[in-house]
């Protein structure tokens, strides 16, 4: 197997880097006469050189084979998946509306491509992702399931049980795959009404119930949606269905912006909305939009200090997307009459450094910073695909620092620096805790990062619930009285599930710290009075949580103090 003299050799010579591994490919391959292996096939060669015992096990093969390592960096494989084009509630301006797609999404954006591929279905599309994940290095023991498309809550129940139901059997029979009865492509658009409601949640309880001990776990499911599309209803459609986290369509601060490109919801439409999430334990994720009509960088400026300013809105994360024109969109005719034109790159960038230098606090994540949109769909706005390593680079170059999570998170962090890897993972993490109000609440945000805390390694969030919480409290009775665990994540690549061991230099899960973390919150809980401590846990996660002395109740993880 000619395959196997190359992992011989990569054993042999341990590359640190991937120049390092493309030169040794390429010297053998002239010295053997063959072709370059891809790194999938250098993987597969691994795995099964591995199981006939021929080889140990090597971590560092393990990480210089990872294909695109970004993927996984921060400790959790993403499997994203697209619905189906339904009607739209909303008129936005800025939104494509190209045919056949979910409003807002273009068929040639990365994960669209694969919903269109697979007809939307969603089990194809879980089971494609994981197959691809799979074959390029990364574990995928751990998901976090993020459902694009549309305006979730507007699209009928029994699709949205349908839809989860078949993105968690899709986990349950990874490798596998195509074993379950829904394999009827006319099903894909309209079996899922065969089944009466009372049916359907009874079927996506059981995959629930398997996928908590099953090989793929979803530790987290991220939907998105509207503010005005967010109530007591569709929240408590949301935890049946194991959703953790909400991206939400904020967009804006400026009311008159807001009105003057079809928006149609409000700022209190906003603080409502994250109040009620917040109060049910949900993780809160704004999608914002400088260079709109309207605005100019010192607005968009103003916008994102109104965000972490007011006490009602200060999100969890936030993408930042800024606005661009599409042909597709109603924005386009707007362009073409002279009516919008986006204010210069530059000023863009600028503004942006100002934001992640002087507002972005430490609590937050920027997970995004432009849409997938291909430089050939923009008509008109921001055409650099890599604006996120510009503003780092002009960053770096001014001596300025982002202090958001991202940025942070010790595989980020170390990855775009010149610090020692081996010699910061090594050393002994100080913990933190940052407290502040939001939604009428306090919270929490305990971490453990290093000295100067440029590196974060694990960090959870904890809310003492807002007063006036009635509604959700009676919505779920388990929740009275409870102090909530809203997020609790351990930072670095993925390591597999219930295997420790020793800590590579890429490395930093599974040493201790959530259950330190968890420990010093129950601590900090008890001594200001609560009795019971309730977790949004994802699906996958129970099983830890119940090590912790925790039980399910209801939808939610609870443990008595």
């Amino acid at each position: 197997m000619v395959n196997k003299i190359f992992i011989q050799e990569i054993l042999q010579k341990t590359p640190q880097t991937i120049e390092e591994l493309q030169k040794i490919k390429r010297r053998l391959a002239k010295e053997l006469q063959v072709g370059m292996p891809s790194q999938s096939d250098l993987i597969s060669s691994y795995r099964a050189l591995l199981k006939l015992g021929e080889i140990k096990p090597s971590r560092m093969l393990e990480q210089i084979l990872i294909l695109r390592s970004v993927r996984t960096i921060s400790g959790v494989a993403p499997i994203t998946v697209l619905v189906k084009p339904y009607p739209c509630p909303a008129h936005c301006v800025y939104c494509p509306t190209e045919k056949n797609m979910p409003k807002s999404y273009l068929a040639n954006e990365p994960a669209a491509a694969r919903a269109v591929l697979h007809n939307f279905d969603p089990y194809r599309q879980v089971m494609a992702r994981l197959q691809t994940l799979h074959e390029n290095g990364h574990l995928v023991d751990k998901l976090e399931l993020i459902i694009k498309g549309g305006t979730w809550g507007s699209y009928p129940w029994s699709y949205d049980l349908w839809f989860i139901t078949r993105c968690f059997e899709a986990a349950n029979d990874f490798p596998h795959g195509n074993n379950h009865p829904d394999k009827d492509p006319s099903l894909l658009a309209k079996g899922y009404l065969k089944e009466s409601l009372e049916k359907a949640e009874r079927r996506l309880l059981r995959s629930q119930d398997k996928n908590e001990k099953t090989h793929c776990r979803f530790i987290g499911i991220t939907l998105e949606t509207r503010p005005d599309w967010i109530d007591l209803e569709k929240i408590r459609r949301m935890r049946l269905l194991g959703v953790t986290r909400l991206e939400i369509g904020f967009q804006h601060s400026d009311e008159k912006i807001q009105t003057l490109t079809k928006r149609e919801h409000t700022l209190e439409d906003t603080r409502v909305a994250v109040k009620l999430l917040r109060d049910a334990g949900f993780k809160v994720d704004f999608h914002t939009m400088p260079h709109l009509p309207g605005s100019t960088p010192k607005k968009d400026f103003e916008m994102y200090k109104t965000l972490f300013r007011d006490s009602g809105l200060r999100p969890d994360m936030i993408k930042i997307y800024p606005c661009v024109v599409i042909k597709s969109a109603d924005l386009y005719q707007w362009w073409k009459q002279g009516k919008y034109k986006p204010y210069k790159d530059r000023d863009l960038v600028e503004m942006l450094i100002k934001v992640k230098s002087q507002i972005i606090p430490p609590y937050v994540r920027i997970s995004r910073l432009i849409r997938d949109f291909s430089s050939n769909d923009i008509v008109a706005g921001n055409k650099v695909t890599n604006l996120r390593q510009i503003i780092q680079r002009k960053m770096r170059e001014r001596g300025l620092q982002c202090q958001c999570l991202r940025c942070r998170e010790v595989g980020h962090s170390l990855k775009q620096s010149n610090k020692n890897l081996t010699e910061t993972l090594r050393s002994k993490p100080l913990f933190f805790k940052d407290v502040y109000q939001a939604s009428g609440g306090t919270e929490f945000f305990m971490s453990f990062e290093n000295k100067d805390q440029s590196v974060v390694f694990a960090f959870l969030r904890m809310r003492f619930p807002s007063k006036n919480n009635k509604e959700i409290v009676t919505l779920f009775p388990e929740l009275a009285d409870a102090v909530f665990i809203r997020e609790l994540h351990t930072y670095g690549h993925l390591v597999s599930l219930g295997k420790i061991g020793k800590i590579s230099s890429a490395q930093a899960q599974h040493r201790g710290l959530g259950k330190e973390l968890m420990a010093r919150a129950e601590q900090t809980a008890k001594k200001a009075g609560y009795v019971k401590m309730a977790v949004i846990a994802g699906i996958g996660v129970r099983e830890y949580y119940r090590k912790l002395g925790y039980k399910k109740q209801g939808t939610y993880m609870i443990k008595s103090l």
